[in-house]
């Protein structure tokens, strides 16, 4: 055979490897399997992704790519600590509609994966699209964890998910998130599952943005608060994310209210309807710490494990020195070197100065 012939056939190889997928010798896709079960095929090199579901950015930033966002919700902007840590989160674009996404919009961005919720509709329009997504949260109690071990494999799943997705730097960091995880976990959880039911606080979680905005049964609060030493007291609700009643909250009097997403106790405390529930005469009403995203369902979880165990059981953590967990989480995970002043203003969910 000629050398004319031979550069002639590997013309015609080449161009059917472009026209017809699959006959390619550039393997460039990969599986993954996401956390609602689905087998997804991925760019093997993601370089731009549709931060959609709502921690997603924070994961993404954990794990050292957050110059891979494309687009995002408009609410990591409104996040102090965020805006203030992730480099160009300003200049990012946004969607509006990110729980039903304009389709056109990410093909415009060239979007290699979306990160997304298990919302059939949605996906299915993207999967017609030929976008790749990838679920990250599931949205029902039965998608969530229904034991603690269960939560922490959750957990850990969903960053190694992540990392499995961002490439080999990235499920490297993921791996060492997950060492660490389990190293906080286990530290925490040395001490509190030898505390039996009589000695632990029933919690009542104010999610906001009203008081009356709770989690419920299988949320990860209720596990952040098992884990601590507590009682989340709304966890035999099924919804998950409940609109209770005041009469509700004062049949579970509980022990110690913890508030999310809100930036004072005010709500609570200035209100007299709350009066005679146990916690406010106690003066137990705290707000939770908030840095780059809300602590309850986030990377930051691992520290508001460590903040409600020492807040549950002082006497049991007198060692455990929050300011110090926060500055080295940044610098392990963020990049960023908090000062003293900066941890305090994020232990009490205070914006930067």
């Amino acid at each position: 055979m000629t050398s004319k012939n031979v550069l002639t056939i590997i013309g015609i190889m080449l161009l059917f490897g472009m026209l017809i997928p699959g006959l390619s010798a550039d393997t460039t896709n990969h599986t993954i399997t996401d956390l609602a079960g689905r087998t997804v095929d991925i760019s093997s090199d993601v370089q731009h992704v549709a931060a959609l579901v709502g921690p997603s950015y924070e994961k993404i930033f954990l794990l050292g790519s957050a110059d891979k966002i494309s687009v995002m919700p408009p609410f990591p902007k409104q996040m102090p600590w965020a805006a203030k840590i992730i480099p160009n989160l300003n200049k990012i674009p946004t969607m509006a509609s990110f729980q039903d996404p304009n389709v056109e919009e990410l093909m415009k961005q060239k979007i290699d994966v979306v990160f997304f919720w298990d919302y059939p509709k949605p996906l299915d329009k993207m999967a017609e699209s030929g976008i790749p997504v990838v679920v990250t949260q599931p949205s029902t109690p039965e998608g969530q964890a229904q034991s603690v071990d269960q939560f922490r494999d959750m957990i850990k799943n969903e960053v190694s998910t992540f990392g499995s997705v961002l490439g080999p730097d990235a499920k490297a960091r993921a791996d060492a998130y997950n060492q660490y995880f389990d190293e906080k976990v286990d530290r925490i959880l040395k001490v509190t599952s030898a505390i039996p039911d009589s000695e632990r606080p029933s919690v009542y979680y104010v999610r906001g943005p009203d008081a009356l905005t709770t989690h419920g049964k299988n949320s990860y609060t209720q596990w952040w608060v098992n884990l601590a030493g507590g009682r989340l007291v709304s966890s035999d609700i099924t919804e998950m994310v409940p609109k209770v009643s005041m009469e509700q909250v004062i049949s579970w009097n509980p022990d110690i209210i913890v508030m999310g997403r809100v930036n004072s106790t005010s709500l609570i405390m200035n209100d007299p309807k709350w009066k005679d529930v146990s916690a406010v005469k106690a003066g137990k009403v705290y707000t939770n710490p908030e840095g780059v995203m809300y602590w309850d369902y986030s990377s930051e979880g691992v520290l508001l494990l460590e903040y409600l165990a020492k807040l549950f059981h002082p006497d049991k953590f007198a060692d455990l020195d929050m300011k110090t967990e926060i500055k080295d989480y940044y610098s392990k995970f963020y990049n960023y070197t908090l000062t003293d002043d900066e941890a305090g203003r994020i232990l009490d969910h205070m914006p930067p100065a």
